[in-house]
């Protein structure tokens, strides 16, 4: 692996992206102190906070682009940071029962949670799965291209867990959401894995015609296969068999002529 630029560290798009992760644990002392005090206030501002670190998301990247400031880090904390977020504001609002008082007067809202825990779950599967492939990936060197179904699979789960916050107005709506977004990481899961199998077939590929090509052993004038050796000494011993036989064939027509 290369080593990281130290100026990558520090543009504006890496910037913003620190700033996401770090609205991570803001988050999640919000949403502590909602359940525990049963504060839907406080709900709302981790909400707020949610928003303001999707939207970073989006300026992060326009600015990378429109700047021409993408670096390698950044693909990698991009990502990176949105998935932590997704996962860490799902897990909150799961546990989230604290505040069944907020939809005591709505019909939709009768099991307590603003968030089922299966999309938790389902959600921590799938990284786990794409975490596990990333030392054979990293190993072998190939490349993971971001595909259409990942950018529309984040974009609609982010829509989901927006939708969640106002979980007991929107009548399971926003559950109908997150499992198409849960549909669609999948599928880009599986895009993903299928695009690093067929490259790391290439590269095997690649090295399995480079080890046959450094095995090739070279023949001597009789076609006679010449093993045992390195390329460069097989072309010596060729050669000197080569230069053997012609002093052989050269003496005996010396000793010919004098016999005649």
């Amino acid at each position: 692996m290369g080593q990281i630029d130290k100026k990558e560290l520090w543009t504006i798009p890496n910037l913003i992206t620190y700033f996401r992760i770090l609205c991570i644990p803001a988050y999640i002392v919000l949403m502590a102190f909602a359940g525990v005090k049963s504060q839907p206030t406080l709900l709302y501002i981790a909400f707020a906070v949610f928003v303001v670190a999707a939207a970073s998301d989006l300026v992060d990247g326009w600015i990378a682009r429109r700047f021409n400031m993408t670096s390698g880090i950044g693909m990698v904390l991009d990502p990176l940071a949105d998935k932590l977020m997704h996962v860490s504001v799902l897990f909150c609002l799961s546990l989230c029962t604290g505040l069944t008082k907020l939809g005591a007067d709505t019909a939709a809202y009768s099991d307590g949670w603003y968030v089922h825990y299966a999309f938790v779950i389902l959600l921590l599967l799938k990284e786990g799965i794409m975490v596990c492939a990333a030392p054979l990936v990293m190993k072998k060197g190939a490349k993971v291209q971001a595909n259409w179904m990942g950018k529309v699979a984040s974009v609609t789960v982010s829509a989901g867990v927006i939708m969640s916050f106002f979980h007991p107005f929107v009548y399971y709506a926003d559950w109908g959401v997150l499992a198409w977004g849960v549909c669609l990481s999948y599928g880009a899961a599986i895009n993903y894995l299928a695009d690093i199998i067929r490259q790391i077939k290439k590269i095997n590929a690649g090295e399995m015609q480079s080890a046959t090509s450094d095995n090739v052993r070279y023949t001597d004038s009789g076609n006679n296969v010449i093993a045992g050796a390195e390329p460069e000494e097989e072309c010596k011993v060729a050669y000197s068999a080569e230069a053997a036989e012609d002093a052989a064939d050269g003496a005996d027509g010396t000793h010919g002529g004098e016999e005649e």
